[in-house]
């Protein structure tokens, strides 16, 4: 599938949050895996996993420090699950919760710049962002990652959302894909999603989200079950990317008889999924019913 000059709108794919407060930073670091304290600058960000207190998926998230707070990316579909669940752990501190989800645009193109704005966008680390105006309306540029290539989400509020949707068409970014085009793009790529590999019914370190986790920082909610996963290497599954000829019906995978994984995500020939670790070898050949299954790609060490 052609993506360069392309974008896709995530506004209801994807939820924004904002935790404002003097303990934000501090209180969302204590409740997610990587060390969200060494964000130090506005502009920063990072990925960080919120986890159960058995060490399970509640949600990834893009966690980007602003002037006055934090900006979260979150799912979707999960986006009133984690302001429900940093609220339950707002005890005595200074942090307020709020969903700009609905008030706000969000935008993500496949490709390196933005015709018409800075060339520094090139030069963002990943999840760091910068304040970018696009036809006269201030966004924020945040750099993103699909397919194994760079790309930018942008966000700005809901009712300049024709406007910049059109400057970009007109800019050269003049494809807009639709969801499920872009569904077949995050699976080709092997990028999980909430709902299907980032369930709790995964832990991160099965999911490939390991460089989103901090084994040298304080404590967080399902801390201790994730570094002994690690450090013991009691891992079981990994997630990875699967292929197949026919139409798959169901989602159990075997290997001789004997079970071997689930299939999480599956389009027409293509679909990812977490299987046990002696089968998670390039190459190797699975049972789905009747169908063979290919293992061709693994997304988690």
């Amino acid at each position: 599938m052609k993506t360069n000059n392309s974008f896709v709108n995530l506004s209801s794919y994807l939820g924004r949050l904002r935790l404002k407060g003097s303990d934000a930073l501090d209180l969302l670091d204590r409740l997610s895996t990587n060390r969200l304290t060494d964000l130090v600058n506005p502009g920063m960000g990072m990925g960080s996993v919120l986890t159960t207190n058995k060490g399970r998926i509640i949600d990834f998230l893009g966690v980007h420090l602003e002037e006055d707070g934090l900006l979260l990316v979150t799912s979707g579909a999960a986006t009133e699950k984690i302001e429900e669940w940093i609220e339950f752990y707002t005890i005595m501190e200074d942090v307020e919760t709020v969903d700009i989800s609905d008030e706000t645009f969000h935008f993500r193109i496949l490709g390196n710049t933005i015709p018409g704005l800075s060339n520094g966008l090139v030069k963002l680390a990943k999840f760091h962002a910068s304040k970018e105006e696009i036809c006269g309306t201030e966004c924020v540029v945040i750099r993103s990652q699909m397919l194994g290539e760079p790309c930018l989400d942008v966000i700005g509020p809901a009712l300049s959302a024709k406007i910049v949707s059109r400057e970009l068409e007109t800019s050269g970014i003049h494809t807009e894909l639709s969801l499920d085009e872009y569904e077949r793009i995050r699976v080709e790529s092997g990028y999980p999603a909430f709902g299907s590999e980032l369930t709790e019914d995964f832990n991160p370190l099965e999911a490939g989200l390991i460089e989103h986790i901090s084994f040298n920082k304080g404590c967080y909610i399902g801390q201790e079950v994730v570094a002994r996963l690690n450090t013991y290497e009691k891992v079981q599954r990994k997630l990875v990317k699967l292929v197949w000829n026919g139409t798959i019906k169901g989602k159990d995978l075997s290997k001789e008889g004997r079970t071997a994984g689930v299939i999480t995500s599956a389009l027409d020939g293509v679909g990812l999924g977490f299987v046990r670790n002696a089968y998670a070898k390039l190459g190797t050949i699975l049972s789905c019913g009747s169908i063979s299954v290919t293992v061709t790609e693994i997304l988690a060490e």
